[in-house]
C-alpha cells in the first residue's frame, strides 16, 4: 500500500499567509495521536475540483482555497497528553479574498473540513443561514468542497429541468450577495 504524499507549504503554488484581517473563533476538540498522524498528512488538491488545499507546519494547520491560494482558516494543534486539542484559530476577514457567513459558520466549517477531507468522516456540510432553502446540499457542497477524496462514493443524478431550476435559484442568490 502506497503512503499519500504529506502536504506541505510547497505543495501548492502561490498560497498565500492569512492577512491581518482575521477574527479569532472559538473551538473546542480534542484529537487521538492517530488522527493527529492523519491531519499533519494534509490534502493536496489532485484535480480541479478540489478546491482546498491543507497542510501542517509546526502543529499549525493551514487552510487555503486551491484555485486563489488565500488563506482561510489557521489553527494551531498543542499536545495535551495522549491527544492534541485546537489552540487558537483564525479565519480571513479580508473581503476581498473570502466573505464569512459568520464565526459560528466558520469554526463548523473548519471542523467539517478537517472532518471530511483530512480524517474521511462523512458527515453533513454545514450550510449558512442565507443559502435558499432550493439549493439542494449536494451542489451546495460541490461549491464549497468540490470533489475531494469522496466525489465517487455517491454521484449526484441531475435532471435537465432539475439543472435549469437550481442554476435560476443559484444565479439569483448570487445576485443577492
Amino acid at each position: 500500500m502506497l503512503q499519500p504524499e504529506r502536504a506541505t507549504r510547497q505543495s501548492w503554488p502561490d498560497s498565500k499567509p492569512l492577512p491581518a484581517q482575521r477574527a479569532q473563533l472559538s473551538l473546542q476538540r480534542a484529537f487521538t495521536e492517530q488522527e493527529y498522524e492523519q491531519i499533519c498528512l494534509g490534502f493536496i488538491p489532485e484535480k480541479m475540483e478540489d478546491k482546498w488545499f491543507m497542510f501542517v507546519e509546526n502543529d499549525m494547520l493551514y487552510i487555503h482555497r486551491s484555485w486563489t491560494g488565500f488563506c482561510i482558516y489557521q489553527l494551531t494543534l498543542i499536545k495535551d497528553g495522549a491527544h492534541y486539542v485546537v489552540g487558537e484559530v483564525f479565519a480571513n476577514r479580508d473581503a476581498s479574498q473570502y466573505t464569512s457567513a459568520g464565526d459560528l459558520y466558520d469554526a463548523k466549517m473548519v471542523l467539517y473540513l478537517i472532518d471530511f477531507l483530512l480524517l474521511n468522516e462523512r458527515m453533513p456540510l454545514p450550510m449558512p443561514a442565507n443559502v435558499p432553502a432550493g439549493i439542494t446540499t449536494e451542489l451546495y457542497h460541490h461549491h464549497v468542497i468540490g470533489a475531494g477524496q469522496h466525489a465517487e462514493a455517491q454521484p449526484i443524478q441531475l435532471t435537465m429541468r432539475g439543472m435549469l431550476g437550481w442554476l435560476g435559484r443559484w444565479l439569483i442568490w448570487l445576485i443577492k450577495r
